[in-house]
């Protein structure tokens, strides 16, 4: 009777443990870390400024190479982001480099990195959202769409990649 309630209560915790792990393990759960770092000030992926040495403007005259090299292993170290991203982000950095070279200037985005808008909703809205918003999974893919009630007509969709047992970010779209 006893060896039983044990095995039973083993066997409950397991399935919570499972449970819980799928949970902080989900493409929804990585998204909303990706916004509650955007929503610490001091931390390093709102510091991407610091990748430019010298701007005029939109234009960005010189890059910093080594807040660049610094930018980009945290956000590899954030554990929120594909390979495939972070090398698409590299080479952001690397093209930005060549057209000055060639022009004397490059072109910054002119819109946020993860929201792909010049103004962008607060990251309470954003997390408002994802709670209302269920990820399409198929296989080791899942798409996060997310809509706004205050933003009529405009959505992302962040696709996101299972590896390792993780899912990590591996790309942010917006068709507005």
């Amino acid at each position: 009777m006893k060896s039983t309630f044990l095995r039973s209560i083993f066997f409950l915790m397991l399935f919570a443990f499972q449970s819980l792990s799928a949970q902080q393990n989900s493409p929804a759960s990585t998204v909303k870390k990706l916004f509650v770092l955007l929503g610490t000030p001091t931390d390093m992926i709102n510091k991407e400024d610091q990748c430019f040495k010298e701007v005029d403007g939109m234009d960005i005259l010189k890059l910093n190479k080594p807040a660049i090299s610094k930018y980009l292993n945290h956000l590899k170290n954030t554990g929120l982001f594909s390979p495939a991203y972070l090398l698409e982000k590299e080479k952001y950095y690397q093209q930005l480099e060549k057209d000055i070279k060639k022009e004397g200037y490059a072109s910054n985005r002119d819109h946020d990195e993860y929201t792909l808008s010049q103004d962008p909703p607060d990251n309470k809205d954003i997390l408002a959202a994802l709670q209302t918003t269920t990820p399409t999974i198929t296989g080791n893919n899942a798409t996060i769409t997310l809509r706004f009630k205050n933003i009529p007509g405009y959505k992302l969709i962040y696709k996101l990649v299972k590896d390792n047992n993780s899912w990590l970010i591996n790309g942010i779209t917006s068709p507005n």
